[in-house]
């Protein structure tokens, strides 16, 4: 062999073995990340065991892929372990992982087969995760039976509320942790059972790693918001326009949405009814009229974080005059309220700051519809649904009172007004300064919604086919 060759082998074994190191180091930080995440939940939850469930089933929402259980995921980094339950024994300081056997899994059972839906039990995963132990289902009774009967002052918490007294029949159909609670109580009667910390607490403040992701989901976001305003047109059916945001989330690097998209028009774009679409077969679906205002929801889902961003828009493409005048009061008043927003602040503060632009300018509203926009944003009915929340593994991780730095938040003052809904939201990141908005580049004003509007229909036939 040359010199050369072997130094060329030399140099090629050198790099691969760099490479290996530095894969091992990137999971041994994703582990310890996971650890210390652990480590604090067991400290809020110092007196108990803390149980914490995966996906039960890979059923349930599987046209678009598996979606983790947020708690759990952010726990454990488990993305796609299916049946499994994380349990953490605050006293001991242990982790531990059951998982239930591979010919056992909901659904397809054993069709599913590691890493997809089943984890391997066992020392050689346990190590690889950093938890104490990794053991199946079958093992959960006694590990809890052994834990009661050495330290019975131990609370067993979970996403429970009190329904020792609710008879099993009311609980179906309810809801799963409910049943989950229910179960417990009967297996364990004399056990203590609470409510665990609250995850969306714990999962306030984001890490490094996290902020990185979530930059990438404000990207996509952006985009998808972007298709969506292209996306509407009068004659068209709401369901089409919302399709063309899923295809913009993946041609955008996501690896779907983050909720179905809603463009909803007309009589729709008032959240009252829009949350009515939940609950109906057809989610609403219309065909878009000229002269309505759409309300266009959307956010990608990658790398199991969500976004959450949207405007409003006029069908036609053109606002009309008192739909201007409205829409760019609301648009001073976000702007307000985004000014306001520093570590420190609180909801309220935020809040004031954005209805005080509407009192700040309501004496030079001309038309009837811009001077409802501000009687309804200075009414006390206007915090029904007005709201600041936290964005991450879930698009709503809950509402948020209090800013502080390294927070990710969405902004999301919406009204209703004569039956039409204004609304406008964006992902934003609380910095040591201020707010930095991660969903960028799109528009604010009636002026740039039009012009950004009229550019995508010159230059697309795109998404929607035009």
């Amino acid at each position: 062999m040359s010199h050369r060759r072997c130094a060329t082998l030399i140099t090629a074994l050198v790099v691969a073995l760099a490479v290996q190191d530095a894969a091992q180091e990137s999971l041994s930080a994703r582990d310890d990340v996971h650890r210390v995440r652990r480590e604090r939940a067991m400290q809020a939850a110092a007196d108990s065991i803390l149980l914490v469930r995966a996906r039960t089933s890979v059923m349930t929402g599987y046209e678009s892929g598996l979606r983790q259980d947020a708690a759990f995921y952010y726990l454990t980094g488990l993305g796609n372990a299916v049946g499994a339950l994380l349990a953490l024994d605050a006293r001991r300081h242990e982790s531990w992982l059951f998982v239930p056997d591979s010919g056992r899994l909901p659904g397809f059972g054993a069709a599913i087969r590691a890493p997809y839906g089943y984890v391997v039990p066992g020392v050689e995963t346990a190590t690889r995760l950093g938890i104490e132990h990794v053991v199946l289902w079958d093992d959960f009774a006694g590990f809890l039976d052994r834990r009661l009967a050495e330290d019975s002052t131990l609370v067993i918490r979970g996403p429970f509320r009190d329904v020792s007294s609710a008879a099993p029949a009311a609980l179906v159909g309810h809801d799963e942790a409910a049943l989950w609670e229910q179960a417990l109580r009967s297996r364990w009667p004399q056990a203590r059972l609470g409510r665990g910390p609250n995850m969306n607490t714990l999962r306030e403040i984001k890490d490094s790693g996290e902020i990185v992701a979530l930059r990438a989901v404000g990207r996509s976001s952006a985009a998808a918001l972007r298709a969506g305003l292209s996306a509407l047109r009068p004659g068209r059916r709401q369901r089409a326009a919302e399709a063309d945001v899923l295809a913009a989330c993946v041609h955008a690097g996501a690896d779907g949405i983050s909720f179905w998209p809603w463009l909803m028009t007309g009589a729709n774009s008032d959240i009252g009814v829009a949350l009515q679409s939940l609950a109906d077969y057809r989610f609403l679906d219309m065909v878009m009229r000229a002269g309505d205002l759409a309300r266009v929801d959307v956010g990608c889902a990658q790398e199991h974080y969500e976004g959450d961003v949207g405007r409003t828009a006029p069908v036609s493409g053109h606002f009309t005059p008192d739909q201007r005048e409205a829409w760019d009061v609301f648009v001073a008043a976000y702007r307000a309220g985004l000014a306001a927003m520093k570590p420190g602040r609180t909801r309220e503060d935020v809040f004031a700051a954005w209805q005080g632009e509407f009192e700040r300018r309501r004496s030079t509203l001309r038309t009837a519809f811009g001077r409802r926009t501000a009687e309804v944003a200075l009414s006390s009915a206007v915090a029904q649904f007005w709201q600041i929340h936290g964005v991450g593994i879930a698009s709503a991780e809950g509402i948020v009172n209090t800013l502080r730095t390294g927070q990710v938040l969405a902004f999301e003052p919406m009204l209703t007004v004569d039956g039409v809904g204004l609304y406008l939201e964006d992902m934003i990141l609380v910095t040591p300064t201020g707010a930095e908005v991660l969903t960028t580049g799109l528009p604010y004003t009636a002026a740039e919604i039009e012009r950004a509007m009229r550019t995508s229909r010159q230059t697309a036939g795109g998404l929607t086919g035009r």
